[in-house]
């Protein structure tokens, strides 16, 4: 997609003026991976080398790769970027590193930027059923399944990036004699819709035969890489996220074929859905019977080559455990996914009924989670790949609606002639309540360049299926911070507005640059999208969801109650302010910050960098002009961004 500046997808407003856009980005960061920087998955129990047979299908978690089998965490293990995969949950390869940033060594060039290395393994023996030595003529082979990422068909209903034609994904084995990486296989980039027409398939199964004596031995690895070149950006700040792979179903083992391409092996597609219409999560206090839908849409897989016999059942749970609904589909055959491409057709199972209501307590004032886990069975005991045979959903009620899943998959803006664009957001109200807050989700960008988009906080009522009248609209500008554990940045209201029936949320944006909010794919919700950028609203016709929350009553106006940070968590104070000679800097965080770790920069009015040097407390401006100046403090460690703008007086 190197023809499309930074895999933007644009689409024109209205289908037909060229002064409106909405434009899609990929992500300079994300917010997964870098949440988990503490939060390394578990590492192996014994801290030995694993044994055969080496298996993830990277069902049952998110974040990075699990410890136990994997080495480093540049992947990224998600439900969401992958199209169709052979059971729910990927690993995606990018441009991205195991902090979720961009890649150091990322530029227009090719360059490495993801691995996936496996542990040791001991491939010199196995222990199962009984202990024996093992070689080449035990025909050990590994398979796996990939796909390019960028998605396929309209190009406003994709997600990520593809990878050019010179880009590449490869995979090799380690040599622990020769201490060397040995390439095996190696696919070059395309598009999906390319892809699916050559395979056939929206992901290609791959067996490679471990022939080579050298690797049977105590110390044995692979690994996949990928090789990416950024998009040459025509703007600052949109080089993002490119040349995404996905990976799913790896398995080692011994006794294989080069044929052997089925599994006994009954499991689930996509992610656990919500129970809710349209929202992901919902105000305790607007909850309604007519909230809930009718039925879930669970997508079901068979790796078999036979027919095999299956039982659905999901069970809900409050928070104390206690279950408060159950449902049983029963057993019923599920025909073979392979060669037609067929999932469970069976209703009972692919559409469960929904015939209860959460017993939400609408007056409690507090957040409540009711838990929804969804069990597919082969027979009665199951198959040996249990892991993907479960998918949950935490259901939530607190203070906030959310079309969206907390995960942005891309970074969403207009483009306009204008220097004023609005964007609207729709809610429907089921009782009258008080908007007191809004969170909003804005992905970081390279240098912070979507810090300095200036815009007015504005709700709308509604005018017959489109935003009407203002109802509130900010007496000062607001602008795109990054929220920090889960990325939401609370923007609190001057003043409450007492709200009923559908209202709208969103900004006046006050600059033509990209603003870069962040759009989710998991939760397709486009006809609650408008903006405009003259006299009329214009629907969005791009598959997602804004990741922007209308957040009610007193407790919202305090801090992100559903998150735990406070509004004002972290400062970064100037002073004398207008200065002369020299400036004092004051960065006031609930994190213990090494110095060591902060670097600090200045820009003029221009957005031209002055200086930048690591963060000491202090700042000599009396070789300055006069002027407004921005001062941004960034914690590499952390990726954190502080920003605080000074004058200096002449």
């Amino acid at each position: 997609m190197k023809d499309i500046i930074v895999g933007i997808f644009m689409v024109l407003g209205a289908f037909g003026t060229a002064e409106a856009q909405e434009m899609l980005v990929g992500l300079e960061r994300n917010a997964m991976l870098y949440n988990a920087e503490q939060q390394i998955a578990k590492t192996r129990k014994d801290g030995g080398s694993l044994t055969l047979p080496f298996f993830d299908d990277f069902s049952n978690y998110g974040g990075r790769p699990q410890g136990e089998l994997w080495a480093d965490g540049h992947a990224f293990v998600n439900g969401g970027y992958g199209v169709f995969p052979p059971t729910v949950g990927v690993a995606t390869l990018d441009a991205l590193d195991g902090k979720g940033v961009l890649h150091a060594l990322a530029q227009t060039s090719l360059f490495p930027a993801d691995t996936l290395t496996s542990n040791p393994i001991r491939l010199d023996s196995i222990f199962l059923p009984y202990p024996k030595a093992i070689g080449v003529e035990d025909s050990v082979y590994l398979s796996f399944y990939y796909q390019p990422g960028g998605g396929y068909g309209n190009m406003w209903e994709r997600v990520g990036n593809a990878p050019a034609y010179e880009d590449s994904l490869i995979l090799e084995f380690y040599d622990a004699v020769a201490l060397r990486w040995n390439m095996v296989w190696a696919a070059n980039g395309m598009e999906l819709d390319t892809f699916l027409v050559k395979n056939g398939v929206f992901f290609k199964h791959v067996t490679v035969a471990v022939t080579d004596r050298v690797y049977f031995t105590d110390g044995f690895r692979f690994r996949f890489r990928n090789y990416c070149s950024l998009d040459r950006a025509a703007k600052p700040g949109l080089a993002a996220n490119t040349d995404q792979w996905n990976i799913d179903y790896v398995y080692l083992n011994t006794g294989r074929s080069a044929v052997d391409t089925v599994v006994r092996d009954i499991a689930f597609v996509m992610p656990a859905p919500s129970f809710l219409n349209h929202f992901l999560a919902m105000p305790a206090r607007q909850f309604r019977s007519s909230s809930m839908k009718t039925n879930a849409e669970m997508l079901i897989t068979n790796l078999y080559s036979d027919v095999l016999e299956c039982n659905y059942t999901y069970v809900v749970e409050d928070e104390n455990g206690s279950v408060i609904e159950t449902y049983s589909g029963g057993h019923d055959n599920i025909l073979p996914f392979y060669p037609d491409g067929v999932y469970q057709t069976a209703e009972a199972h692919a559409k469960p009924p929904i015939n209860f209501d959460f017993p939400v307590q609408q007056q409690s004032g507090r957040s409540q989670t009711f838990t929804i886990k969804h069990v597919i069975k082969n027979g009665i005991t199951g198959d040996l790949h249990s892991a993907n045979d479960t998918v949950v959903y935490s259901q939530v009620f607190d203070n906030y609606f959310a079309y969206d899943d907390g995960m942005p998959e891309n970074g969403y803006g207009l483009t306009s002639t204008s220097s004023v664009m609005w964007l609207a957001y729709r809610f429907d109200l089921n009782t009258h309540d008080t908007l007191t807050a809004i969170d909003m989700f804005f992905n970081q960008t390279m240098n912070g360049v979507n810090s300095e988009v200036p815009f007015y906080i504005t709700v709308w009522g509604d005018d017959d299926g489109k935003p009407g009248s203002m109802l509130y609209k900010s007496t000062s500008y607001a602008y795109p911070e990054w929220g920090g554990e889960n990325g939401y940045k609370r923007y609190v209201l001057e003043k409450p507005v007492r709200v009923d029936g559908t209202i709208y949320i969103g900004f006046e944006q006050r600059s033509s640059n990209f603003i870069n909010l962040g759009f989710d794919r998991s939760n397709d919700v486009r006809q609650f999208i408008f903006y405009k950028t003259g006299m009329e609203w214009q629907q969005s016709i791009l598959a997602g969801a804004l990741m922007m929350r209308p957040c009610f009553g007193a407790r919202a106006q305090v801090g992100i109650a559903h998150n735990n940070v406070a509004v004002n968590d972290v400062k970064l104070r100037v002073y004398p302010n207008p200065a002369k000679d020299m400036l004092k800097i004051e960065l006031n965080t609930n994190i213990i910050i090494g110095a060591e770790q902060l670097q600090m920069s200045v820009y003029d009015s221009y957005g031209r960098c002055l200086t930048t040097k690591a963060f000491d407390g202090e700042l000599d401006v009396s070789g300055f002009k006069g002027g407004v100046y921005l001062l941004r403090v960034v914690d590499g460690e952390r990726g954190q961004l502080y920003s605080a703008k000074f004058i200096v007086a002449k």
